[in-house]
């Protein structure tokens, strides 16, 4: 089972993306400043899914409009998409000091910190959502 899950918002062929603030509390995290998709940890008995549209909704009050779909996993974290039939901006929590939506086939000429295996999962998404 997955310690983390994560979502993908696509609209039209854009994928939204947030960048990660670099410290919390004078530590240093996890992808600092890096551009990502919205990705938490798992809650004790919470099914992976679940944890996914509960972290988009915490990290930039978000609700899903469609189902979500399984796209695939990175090590411990599992990545699910889902598409948004409108234009939305997110509230960010203090996870990420910005966001944007971006071009999916500009993706691997990204000029930002953004991890390549995420891309891969944002490209294979796109046609199945």
């Amino acid at each position: 089972m997955s310690k983390y899950a994560g979502i993908i918002v696509i609209h039209n062929n854009s994928v939204l993306l947030a960048k990660r603030i670099e410290f919390y509390k004078g530590e240093l995290l996890p992808y600092p400043g890096y551009w990502s998709v919205f990705v938490g940890a798992m809650e004790e008995g919470e099914l992976e899914s679940d944890a996914a549209e509960r972290e988009l909704f915490e990290e930039t009050e978000l609700t899903i409009e469609n189902p979500l779909v399984e796209i695939g996993s990175i090590n411990d974290l599992v990545l699910f998409a889902t598409r948004f039939d409108d234009l939305v901006f997110p509230n960010l929590n203090f996870e990420h000091e910005e966001y944007g939506w971006f071009d999916i086939d500009s993706l691997h000429s990204f000029p930002y910190k953004i991890d390549k295996k995420i891309i891969n999962l944002i490209l294979k998404s796109k046609d199945k959502v």
